[in-house]
């Protein structure tokens, strides 16, 4: 091996040595945001879920309490 090839095998060792650790690291870093955002999307459609159930049960009282005064006013539904 050259003088030359010599004096630069270092530099370059470590320049391919911090280009492995800084890949490696933003992997990790890319997998962990990921898992964080499936948690939260999960939790955000369980959250979704209790609002429609919420809203639906809601929904079919107020319904529930028109068919009723319609009944005791005499009023017919189209």
């Amino acid at each position: 091996m050259s003088t030359q090839a010599q004096l630069w095998m270092p530099a370059i060792l470590a320049l391919f040595g911090s280009l492995i650790v800084v890949s490696f690291t933003a992997l990790i870093n890319t997998r962990a945001v990921l898992a964080h955002i499936d948690a939260l999307g999960a939790e955000f459609k369980k959250d979704l879920a209790e609002f429609e159930l919420r809203l639906n049960t809601r929904l079919s009282a107020h319904e529930h309490r028109i068919e009723r005064l319609e009944e005791q006013r005499g009023l017919v539904r189209p």
